[in-house]
């Protein structure tokens, strides 16, 4: 089978577009990071830095109706951080797509709590759903769901 010479410019032009994908990939993963962290740190400045500020975007906790905007969105975040006490999560299974401005991740979180004296352990599927606003990559969609009993995840397979 006889060999496709492919121009240098066209070869290029494939490595810099793989470049700007794998970057705007570790951009992506860095706002979920700031997602997590922000959780665990019970941190509401933490958490307006990573969401986009706008009636578009949209939350639903395990168990809770979905929120819409913003403005619903943040007062769920502050009862939360209210009566928690103790949040650590780690992610595995994570699964990212990015096309153009928009990327959603798909991940299972392994969620310990101390909420109000009671300690709880739980598996939740999460979607987030990133935006890319005036530069930075914000959060427009949580969507967590609890998950029946999984065959546990493998260490390495933790991220955080």
């Amino acid at each position: 089978m006889a060999r496709r010479n492919i121009p240098a410019a066209e070869t290029a032009t494939a490595r810099r577009e793989a470049d700007r994908r794998r970057l705007e990939e570790a951009r992506v993963r860095e706002a979920n990071r700031r997602f997590y962290q922000a959780l665990e740190n019970l941190s509401l400045d933490d958490m307006e830095a990573v969401w986009l500020p706008s009636p578009a975007a949209r939350c639903v906790h395990p168990g809770w109706p979905p929120l819409e905007g913003w403005t619903e969105i943040r007062e769920s975040w502050r009862r939360i951080f209210t009566h928690t006490h103790l949040l650590e999560i780690a992610i595995a299974r994570v699964r990212l797509h990015v096309a153009g401005p928009v990327a959603w991740l798909t991940c299972l979180e392994e969620v310990h709590s101390q909420v109000e004296g009671r300690t709880d352990a739980a598996q939740v599927y999460a979607t987030n759903v990133f935006v890319l606003a005036e530069g930075e990559w914000r959060l427009a969609l949580h969507h967590a769901s609890h998950l029946p009993e999984l065959p546990p995840v493998d260490e390495s397979e933790l991220i955080q």
